[in-house]
This record gives C-alpha cells, structure tokens and sequence, in this order.
C-alpha cells in the first residue's frame, strides 16, 4: 500500500515538473511586440507596416500596400544618416552604442536610455583637500599652504540620460537630456539639455567658445585650466559645409563674476545681454584646426548705483593631428580680457571684473594660456597614454589684491584602459603650481583613478 501511494506521488511530481517547465517556457519566450518595442541594442531593420528604422539614427520609410492602396508616400520622412547627432564628443563622454532602445508605437520616434558608473579616486600628497578637479587657483600659499595628505573617493560623477529622434514631416530632431550628481553639495545637476533640428539648437551643451573634440584624456573631470569644458545654456546656428568646414555661432546666457570691496554695498546688478559666440572648424587628411571667439557685454553698477557697461572678448586657436600611426598631438592657446567665467579655475582668485579702488572704475582682468597634450594608443588601443601640459596667466594692476592668481602651471601623466565592452580604467599623475601677484607660490601634487562602465 505504501508502495503504490509512492509510486503516485512521484507520477505526480512528474507532471507537475512537466508543467511548470512548460509554463516556463512560454512565458520567457519574448512576444514579437516586445522584442520589437525594447531591445539592448538597435537592430539592423525593424520592419513595420509603414516605417522601417534601420538604427537610432536613420529612417528609410518603406512603402506597403494593403487592398492595392498605399499607405504612406516614399521618402516622407527620409533623412541622411547622422545627419543631426551632435559631433561635439568629449574625451570623457560615453562613445559607445550601447543603452537600452525603445521605438514609439506610431514607428516615428525611437528613443535610448544610457548610463554610465563612474568612480572618482585621489590621494593628495600635498597642496590641494580632494575634489574632481585640479583647479591651479585653489592651491594654498603662504601662511593656508596645506602639508597634510588627503584621500578622497566619490560616485557622484555617475551618469543617466536619454536621447530621441522624433521623424516629421519637416524632418528629423534630436533631442538629449543627461545628468549626473556632481553639483553642488552633491546635488543632481543637468549636463546636457538640448534639442536639434538640421540647423539649429537650443537648450544647454557645450559653448561654442570651445573645442572639446581636441581636449586631451584626463583623471581629473576639467583638465588643464584653459581646456574651456563650460555648458551654457544658449540658441545655436551651425552648417556643416561639403568641403569639411563646419560652422556654429550662437547667443549664450552670460557668466559674468565681478568682484567689488565686501566694504561697498552696492546692488546687485543683472546682465542685459548674452555673450555672443562663433566658431570655425576646418578638417584635413590627418588633422583639423579649429578658432572660435566669444565677446561679452558685461553689465556694472558703479559707486553712484547708475549703470555701465564693459565690453569682455576672448579668441581660441586649437587643433589635433595625427603624428604617426598611433600617436596624436593636441593644442589649444586662449587669450581674452574678462573672461575668466570660461576657464578651468575658481572665482575664488580670478574674475572677470575687479573694481579699482583707486579711481573707482571697473576693468577686465587679461588672460592667457594654453596646452599641448601628447597621446600613444598601444594593443590596437587598449591601452591610452597621454602626456598634458599647460600654463595660464593674467596680468597684475597695482590695485590687485596680494593674493590674486599671477601664473599657474599644470601637467599630468596618466594611462586608461579602454575596453570594447564599455569598461575603463584610469590612473593618472597630476602636478600644480601656483603664485600670487605678492610672489608667493605653493604646488600640489595628486594621485588619482577613476572606472567607468557605460551602459
């Protein structure tokens, strides 16, 4: 008896196994409209009754017919290939395909998720107190100079965004939307908001007051401190030319830092004007150069509260050519007068206006500077070597308070791994110097690593 309830129970198990493994089956198989709707990656052709994409970036509209009747009319919405992604890639920026891809149910937008962990690591040996960036202002001297090493470690340099292509009847736009939680105090920012037609942007991206494509690759989030990286939010003209000059000009919502006696009680004052920005690019076999210039109608209050006004300007030459097979070699020289709001340094011992005590009239502090950066890709590039050095100064006035920033040098040595699986992994050297208009100077010396994975 005994034997026989065990032999009926195990015919039991039995078919019970069968069907749960069954119902396993049908459930994990994924449906057509599913595998259509949300893919890892883009697919070659995604057929409908109507449109075909054939990646995120390119429409082909196919045309069907159902009862001898067409449904939609050839090349509607057909658009060139890459024609509106924003080429502005920087060095730091996710370059692979990879994300999460959606296409909408009316087959006229497809969209893509991204995202990229990222840790920050350093090891001050002395100058600077941690921190993503290596800014050369910020070095104490003197009586504040720092002596003690500090270890820093962050994740707030993680990325998430999304990007669109939305098909029209006008033609496609582009749209992108990215942060990160590197603000401040730690608080979520947006990097990039924009939206693009074939000739136009607006939102907030790159300035045009700038040439990212030919920043070096660094650790530190900034670079050198006249590797201009600002995001501006602003309106764009741009023309890509068939004999490989690209133009952009754009209106750009001003920064401006004015420093004025903490013993004046003046009014704050708002700017009238935004800064104003171009920008021409010219590609050769092996190399391009790039000049960009930006000028700045600056807004004070005097000593009486009336206003005034200060007209800010600043020009940029920069390029990147391939030296040998594996080598490439980058620049980039500034020079302006009030426009400090661009560079790679703090308010804390720059600005673009100084009040002079003296007579009391604003003026526009004068930079210049810039970098040469040497980069070798080795193990079919695997491995990225680079060597970045820089320099930046200002001109002293007599009026300059004892601790303004005269002259600072930068350079760092670091070497990535760069996996075609969206992995990399930095380790970098990074050196500062600093002196005042008083001649007093300190230096600061930095170990650093960072990890991405991009997905």
């Amino acid at each position: 008896m005994e034997l026989l309830i065990l032999i009926e129970i195990n015919k039991m198990r039995i078919i019970f196994s069968a069907v749960f493994f069954f119902i396993l089956f049908i459930i994990s198989k994924p449906s057509d409209s599913f595998s259509q709707n949300f893919r890892k990656e883009p697919q070659k052709d995604i057929q409908s009754d109507t449109v075909g994409f054939k990646s995120p970036d390119s429409v082909i509209v196919k045309v069907k017919e159902i009862d001898s009747v067409s449904v939609v009319k050839k090349k509607m919405y057909s658009i060139k290939k890459d024609s509106l992604i924003n080429k502005e890639k920087h060095p730091q920026d996710n370059k692979g395909k990879g994300g999460f891809y959606f296409v909408s149910g009316n087959k006229k937008s497809d969209y893509r998720i991204l995202g990229s962990i990222r840790i920050f690591g350093s090891y001050d040996i002395n100058g600077l107190r941690g921190g993503t960036s290596f800014s050369l202002s910020d070095i104490p001297v003197g009586d504040s100079r720092n002596t003690e090493n500090t270890f820093f470690m962050t994740a707030n340099i993680s990325r998430i965004g999304i990007e669109t292509n939305h098909y029209t009847s006008i033609g496609k736009i582009f749209m992108k939307l990215e942060s990160d939680f590197n603000g401040s105090s730690s608080l979520f920012r947006i990097r990039h908001a924009f939206g693009q037609s074939e000739n136009f942007l607006a939102g907030q991206t790159w300035t045009v007051f700038s040439d990212v494509e030919s920043l070096p690759n660094t650790v530190d989030l900034e670079g050198p401190p006249t590797a201009v990286s600002l995001r501006t939010v602003q309106i764009r003209y741009y023309k890509d030319f068939k004999n490989k000059f690209y133009f952009k000009a754009s209106f750009e919502a001003p920064r401006v830092s004015i420093n004025v006696p903490d013993s004046l009680n003046l009014e704050p004052v708002s700017q009238k004007f935004p800064d104003v920005a171009v920008s021409l690019r010219k590609k050769f076999k092996g190399f391009d150069i790039s000049a960009a210039g930006v000028l700045k109608s600056i807004t004070v209050r005097d000593l009486t509260g009336e206003l005034g006004s200060l007209t800010g300007w600043g020009g940029l030459l920069s390029g990147k050519f391939k030296l040998f097979s594996n080598f490439s070699f980058s620049y980039q020289g500034v020079i302006g007068s009030g426009i400090s709001s661009y560079l790679n340094i703090s308010d804390n011992n720059t600005n673009d206006v100084l009040l002079n005590t003296q007579d009391g009239k604003y003026e526009l502090t004068e930079s210049l500077g810039g970098y040469v950066s040497l980069s070798r890709k080795l193990l079919r590039g695997l491995i990225d070597l680079n060597i970045v050095y820089g320099q930046l100064s200002y001109k002293m006035k007599d009026y300059f308070s004892d601790d303004a920033f005269e002259f600072g040098q930068y350079f760092a040595f670091n070497a990535f791994l760069i996996t075609k699986e969206e992995f990399k992994l930095g380790f970098e050297y990074t050196y500062g110097f600093k002196r005042t208009k008083s001649k007093q100077s300190a230096n600061a010396n930095r170990l650093a690593f960072t990890f991405y994975y991009d997905f």
